[in-house]
């Protein structure tokens, strides 16, 4: 996965099984053919795959593992990952809960491993760099390739948000590593804003309001908080590492 731009979100409207299969696999095979090599399936309508479905995504899910891609499902219902449990494709498939636990703030003590803060050049035109640059920081943690991509993805959302809707001059990056997580923070100076843990966006136009949720499929925890003192916002995206999910 060396790209940052090819990635699409598709939304099965129904079940993934023999009579929905084709529409799916059209979409899936339509993106790889146009270069996109990441792929996120939201199963938020998806309570049953059978096993042409599990066959059909484990197929597509290999073929873009061999072009460097990635195929993963997220939002899945308890029901649809007992099924992938029990077919062993939670990790081929890189899957990831509807309703996943709410991860704890970290305590004020909390001391981290090692961090790294960043000041943001102005310009979307860098956003590329940093995306790389959160990617080459947490190589030093225990997370899959993956799982740092995505962490990466979700970082570079966060830092788009920024640069697009905060109407910041000044920005700032910061890494985090502690013993059961990473913290990716992203701090400017704009507007301010802040949105409760489950509390959602307006509805999404045909160009914008997507980054919040998709870096809540990305990472584990999305905090969106106005400044306290200081004008505008903080985000800060948690990932547990996988010994602590275990």
């Amino acid at each position: 996965m060396r790209e940052w731009s090819n990635i699409t979100v598709l939304t099965p409207e129904s079940d993934i099984d023999i009579a929905s299969v084709p529409r799916l696999r059209a979409s899936i095979d339509e993106c790889a053919a146009s270069g996109i090599r990441r792929i996120i399936v939201n199963c938020q309508f998806v309570t049953f795959i059978d096993s042409t479905g599990l066959a059909f995504l484990l197929s597509r899910a290999r073929q873009l593992a061999q072009c460097d891609g990635l195929l993963s499902l997220v939002n899945a219902s308890p029901n649809v990952v007992r099924i992938l449990q029990i077919a062993q494709l939670v990790e081929p498939l890189h899957v990831s809960a509807a309703h996943k636990p709410d991860v704890p703030l970290l305590d004020h003590d909390a001391v981290p491993l090692w961090g790294k803060m960043v000041r943001v050049e102005p310009g979307v035109e860098h956003l590329a760099q940093y995306r790389h640059r959160i990617a080459e920081m947490l190589n030093q943690v225990g997370l899959s390739d993956e799982d740092r991509f995505d962490v990466a993805l979700a970082g570079g959302e966060a830092l788009s948000n920024a640069y697009d809707h905060a109407c910041a001059s000044a920005i700032v990056l910061a890494v985090h590593a502690y013993r059961d997580r990473v913290v990716i923070e992203v701090i400017d100076d704009g507007k301010g804003f802040s949105l409760g843990l489950h509390e959602d966006t307006d509805a999404p136009t045909e160009e914008r309001g997507r980054g919040i949720r998709l870096m809540r499929m990305l990472v584990d925890r999305v905090d969106v908080q106005r400044r306290i003192g200081a004008p505008g916002t903080q985000v800060r995206l948690t990932k547990l590492l996988a010994h602590s999910q275990a």
